[in-house]
């Protein structure tokens, strides 16, 4: 088989997800959302600040070295069905006949 010419590959889209400054977006809203939520319930603002940043860099390395929708899959199998319906994804019977 002939290796394809990487050099006239047309790219249909980015790989790379969205990113503030150095953070992928969702963890970036999710963390200054928080940290937003915290100050305005009058906690210290560098607890908050604190607080934020320490789950975000959670998120950030729980995320590393896994595929784009892993946080995704991760809820669908630990939340209830009535609380996160994921239409995407199949429901867990089909997973358990499919084997």
């Amino acid at each position: 088989m002939s290796q394809p010419d990487l050099d006239s590959q047309i790219v249909s889209r980015l790989k790379d997800p969205w990113k503030f400054v150095f953070v992928d977006m969702d963890i970036a809203v999710l963390c200054s959302g928080l940290g937003f939520t915290l100050m305005l319930s009058e906690i210290n603002t560098l607890i908050a600040m604190a607080a934020a940043g320490s789950v975000g860099f959670y998120l950030h390395k729980s995320r590393q070295d896994k595929p784009p929708g892993y946080l995704a899959h991760k809820a669908y199998w630990y939340f209830p069905q009535s609380l996160l319906g994921l239409k995407r994804v199949p429901p867990q019977y089909c997973l358990y006949t499919v084997g």
